[in-house]
């Protein structure tokens, strides 16, 4: 219990390696006006402010949820890769309802070939804030957890950057419990 306490409090104090967003929180003459655009321009609800600035283009939503960029942003991220795990430290954690033991989907956002992807790749149990490096990576024979082309067959490189978020239930078809969101946290694999 106490080296669980200890990494929420190294992520805590570590947060986000990129906290940068365009105007996040501050309102746009569009957003003043009622108007809301994605990042390819749609009317889905939310504006592109509220992505980090190094995701530069439209992203694709592989999972069955599809875009919930527009599902209320309730939740506090800060994330990083190392050590072994990828710490994802929200703080909803013990707060959205759990639903046969879970309550949370992390969310990897991947750039391949110019295109952004987003898809969830695990499930969290309630307080729980990191998963071990190898469900993304090829190390034990894990790696496949995202269960959807082309991420199915993505691994993380050294140096690498991608996007973590963390949601209510959302992989899947029927598993739901709130639709919440977290920000979008920019990190780089070791």
């Amino acid at each position: 219990m106490m080296g669980l306490a200890w990494l929420v409090v190294a992520a805590l104090l570590t947060g986000c390696e990129s906290t940068t967003t365009d105007n996040e929180e501050v309102p746009s003459l569009s957003g003043l006006q009622g108007e809301t655009t994605t990042s390819e321009g749609l009317d889905i609800g939310y504006e592109a402010e509220a992505l980090p600035s190094e995701i530069t283009g439209p992203i694709k939503w592989l999972n069955p949820v599809g875009d919930i960029m527009g599902w209320a942003k309730t939740a506090t991220l800060q994330a990083h890769v190392g050590g072994g795990s990828i710490n994802m430290a929200y703080d909803k954690s013990r707060t959205w309802p759990a639903r046969d033991g879970v309550n949370a989907t992390p969310w990897a956002i991947v750039n391949i070939n110019g295109q952004w992807y987003a898809a969830t790749f695990e499930y969290l149990r309630v307080g729980q804030v990191s998963k071990p490096m190898e469900v993304l990576s090829q190390t034990g024979g894990k790696g496949d957890h995202f269960k959807v082309s082309p991420l199915s067959s993505w691994r993380p490189r050294s140096g690498e950057r991608f996007g973590l978020m963390v949601s209510g239930l959302a992989r899947g078809t029927s598993l739901r419990n709130v639709k919440e969101r977290s920000n979008i946290c920019m990190v780089t694999w070791p």
